[in-house]
């Protein structure tokens, strides 16, 4: 039974990596649909005969190392990641997505080194500079978080979460005024955002 099952799943692969562009099109295809269902397994399962050296080999790990974070096998969506990292060093998709399970797992320290490399590839990087953030969050280091956030503002003056984490940052430190001027900033661009009138009203 088991050697028919290998068997099955080498022509499996053997088929499609010979096939028009069609078969793997409604791989990818089923994929999209079973993470639609909920169906993480399956659906890494349905891109397992896309070649591990053909051209979409890099999307692959991408794909594999979302589909592990999404059900939380962290360590797992870790390794996928990191093998896209090496597969191809200037992959900024690759550095952003491994900081997901970092930062799930709690590893603060190792996302905020993540998301540096990322932006070191792509300076002002919304995505990498939210999570970096985030990082710095983790580890209480209020002083990086402020900086960081003052980038995010910079770069993205009309983004609340930036203001967001910049009032957070300036409450930690204790700047009061700081971080009061921050969370006006959040509702002039979010109206009604709970943590920004909690502080607020605190105050």
């Amino acid at each position: 039974m088991i050697a028919r099952r290998l068997l099955t799943s080498l022509f499996t692969a053997i088929a499609l990596s010979g096939m028009p562009a069609i078969a793997q099109e409604a791989a990818w295809q089923r994929s999209y649909q079973l993470e639609a269902a909920g169906k993480y397994a399956e659906a890494m399962a349905a891109i397992d005969a896309v070649p591990v050296n053909g051209p979409e080999a890099e999307l692959r790990l991408l794909r594999r190392g979302w589909l592990q974070y999404l059900p939380g096998n962290f360590d797992e969506s870790i390794r996928e990641y990191r093998l896209a990292i090496e597969r191809n060093s200037r992959s900024v998709d690759a550095r952003l997505g491994v900081i997901l399970p970092l930062l799930a797992a709690k590893r603060w320290r190792d996302a905020e080194i993540s998301a540096k490399s990322a932006l070191e590839l792509s300076a002002n990087n919304y995505t990498a500079l939210v999570r970096l953030a985030i990082a710095q969050e983790g580890q209480k280091d209020w002083g990086a978080m402020a900086k960081t956030a003052a980038a995010l503002v910079a770069g993205y003056p009309t983004d609340a979460t930036a203001y967001v984490y910049l009032g957070r940052a300036q409450a930690q430190l204790g700047r009061r005024e700081d971080a009061l001027a921050a969370y006006m900033a959040v509702l002039v661009r979010y109206p009604g955002h709970l943590e920004a009138k909690a502080y607020i009203a605190g105050k």
